[in-house]
């Protein structure tokens, strides 16, 4: 009897011993199980997230533009269409008439202002909404060699200190060379860049 008690005795320690290692290894199992996935849902995290624009893409770009006849405003607006800036033109309080600008006539009024390093044309719009722009594309017609009067009149009216200044022209012959050249040296704190003669331009010459 004793000896069949010690046999019932062992068999129920083997189960509670057997019983308590399955339960054990249970556990570990679902804890390597939710590690494993923890980590699983962190890298797909990091796969997704979206990555930050680039400083370029914010970049604000605005196209200024004086036109006296047209044609300057006409490669303004293909450059607007191209970049995807914001078009603004430069009116002169005092529009030029057609013998304001006969340059065959040397007491002509674009003649006077060339030739007057002090003159400074009055613009009759506002144009202070451009000093929040990033990027500028200012062009104007080539007189006398040069840019208008009226664009140093621009420059001086507002701070453009912060902005990518590019120039662009239209000329019946002449390069913008000169122009760039006069500006960078009498705006010195501002970033003029370069220049670029748009006559006839299309779509692909303003990308190139």
């Amino acid at each position: 009897m004793t000896k069949k008690l010690c046999s019932a005795c062992l068999m129920l320690l083997m189960v509670f011993s057997f019983a308590s290692c399955q339960s054990g290894n249970g556990e570990g199992t679902a804890s390597t199980a939710q590690t494993t996935q923890a980590v699983q849902t962190k890298a797909a995290s990091t796969e997704t997230e979206p990555e930050p624009e680039t400083t370029r893409s914010t970049k604000k770009t605005a196209v200024v533009y004086f036109s006296a006849t047209g044609n300057t405003g006409k490669a303004a607006q293909l450059l607007a269409e191209e970049t995807g800036g914001d078009l603004f033109e430069i009116q002169p309080k005092d529009p030029y008439t057609e013998a304001d600008l006969d340059y065959n006539q040397d007491d002509c009024r674009a003649n006077r202002e060339q030739q007057d390093t002090a003159a400074r044309p009055e613009i009759g719009n506002d144009l202070s909404a451009v000093e929040s722009y990033d990027v500028l594309y200012l062009g104007y017609p080539i007189w006398w060699g040069t840019h208008p009067r009226i664009i140093e009149t621009f420059l001086d009216s507002y701070d453009l200190s912060g902005a990518q200044v590019y120039t662009f022209c239209i000329s019946g012959g002449s390069t913008i060379e000169k122009s760039v050249g006069e500006l960078q040296s009498m705006y010195a704190k501002l970033h003029i860049v370069e220049g670029k003669r748009l006559n006839g331009a299309s779509g692909e010459d303003i990308r190139t």
